[in-house]
């Protein structure tokens, strides 16, 4: 499985601690979002470079209600867009808002879409999102991106 992988992101505040994978992403299989007022947490499944399955997280916390993305062999990320911003008065920029966009259906937006400064990053031709790197505490403050280039 030999291909480039490249980052993008983060998008949020520099809260909470820095989570990332182990090996770089190939495919992403599944992912769960907990969410409430806002991303509270973020895991998630994949394939590596390496070929070995690999689950992530939990990142952030166990509040909010949980949300299930499983990807079939034939669907991929393909954007992830969202908002960024205050929570709590005094409390850093965080990740108000995600939605996940693939090839077959959009899902969410889960958190608070209503506040924040909107973001939206997408990949094009045979591109695919393979997995994510974040800053998480108590919720999540930060999300990015690894893109597979095919």
């Amino acid at each position: 499985m030999s291909m480039k992988v490249t980052r993008f992101g983060p998008w949020g505040g520099p809260g909470g601690d820095y989570r990332d994978v182990q090996v770089a992403p190939y495919r992403l299989v599944r992912l769960t979002i907990r969410s409430g007022d806002t991303v509270d947490g973020i895991s998630f499944t994949y394939i590596g470079i390496d070929g070995l399955v690999y689950h992530m997280g939990h990142w952030g916390s166990d509040g909010g209600v949980p949300h299930e993305i499983h990807l079939g062999l034939m669907d991929f990320v393909m954007e992830i867009s969202g908002t960024t911003g205050m929570w709590v008065s005094g409390m850093s920029n965080v990740l108000r808002s995600l939605k996940i966009t693939t090839l077959k259906r959009t899902y969410g937006p889960y958190g608070n879409p209503k506040d924040g400064i909107p973001f939206s990053f997408s990949v094009d031709g045979s591109d695919r999102i393979t997995g994510f790197f974040v800053r998480a505490g108590f919720i999540t403050d930060a999300i990015g991106v690894y893109v597979r280039h095919c």
